[in-house]
């Protein structure tokens, strides 16, 4: 029983410290709203259309992620990849159809020289 316990706290402390890591990092990073006119799958997740934000994420090994967060659905995080662009006139998400799914393909950030490629 004591051992059941103990493994308890462990669990917990470790939920714990790792929420206030990705919260750390989370307000470190730009939030961009965006309003998806579908439903647009992400990963093996389907976000239905309504307004989100995305929340980059620069992790310490160099790679990229996003938040996605809406009103009616879970946090679902992306990895994304920085590509070279042209200044962009203005923010704007693209994208992709295949059949009658919709996903992720480009984000662009006003003023930036990168986009972010999300896989496919």
């Amino acid at each position: 029983m004591t051992n059941a316990f103990a493994r308890m706290g462990r669990i917990c402390a470790s939920v714990v410290f790792g929420g206030a890591l990705l919260a750390g990092s989370l307000f470190a990073g730009q939030t961009i709203n965006v309003t998806l006119p579908h439903a647009v799958n992400v990963g093996s997740t389907t976000l239905p259309s309504g307004d989100y934000t995305l929340t980059t994420m620069e992790m310490s090994d160099g790679n990229e992620y996003f938040v996605v967060r809406g009103e009616k659905t879970a946090a679902v995080t992306i990895q994304a990849q920085k590509i070279d662009a042209d200044d962009a006139d203005r923010t704007r998400l693209v994208l992709t159809r295949d059949g009658d799914t919709w996903r992720l393909d480009r984000l662009y950030i006003e003023g930036n020289a990168t986009a972010y490629e999300f896989g496919k």
